[in-house]
């Protein structure tokens, strides 16, 4: 009887002392698993991480200033078209929406640098990935968001660029 809880405590031992997956290979794994379920016949050649940053509060502050100023962009280039349609309508509605934008961007622009580096959420990663398509070699990048307790998030941007990718036409 003794013998039972000492081997129990001996396999939990040997299964924890189990080496940690490598990122390439957690990478391989996951784009593997999403590509069989979005594209059956394709295969995954190989996948390179391209850079790996922190993300921290200060990265995610960047971020949203990105999106805001390229929002800020779209949005004037449709005002420009109903301006050069007489779309009244629509030109007072863009004119809003930039004016709201120059105020979050101003607000988001200056809080940049209060943002903390200190504290890691997790990392951000650009990855080239390499499939095979029906016999053809097609090639294609993506981010990729990773907390701090290594669980690959967001995946629905690996899901996306990988049906852009199976939709493109293919490298020779």
């Amino acid at each position: 009887m003794r013998k039972l809880p000492l081997l129990l405590a001996l396999a939990l031992l040997l299964a924890s002392c189990q080496q940690k997956k490598t990122l390439k290979e957690q990478l391989t794994t996951a784009f593997t698993n999403h590509l069989s379920t979005l594209q059956p016949n394709a295969t995954l050649d190989s996948i390179r991480v391209i850079w790996n940053t922190p993300a921290t509060e200060r990265l995610g502050r960047i971020i949203d200033d990105s999106v805001y100023v390229r929002e800020y962009s779209r949005i004037k280039d449709q005002l420009a078209s109903a301006t050069s349609k007489n779309d009244k309508d629509s030109m007072e509605f863009y004119r809003y929406e930039i004016a709201v934008l120059e105020r979050g961007i101003d607000s988001v622009s200056k809080s940049i640098a209060l943002g903390d580096t200190t504290r890691r959420y997790g990392s951000l990663l650009a990855c080239a990935y390499y499939l095979t398509i029906d016999g053809k070699h097609r090639a294609d990048s993506t981010l990729l968001f990773i907390d701090s307790t290594h669980v690959l998030r967001y995946t629905w941007v690996m899901d996306s660029s990988i049906a852009k990718t199976a939709r493109h036409p293919a490298n020779k």
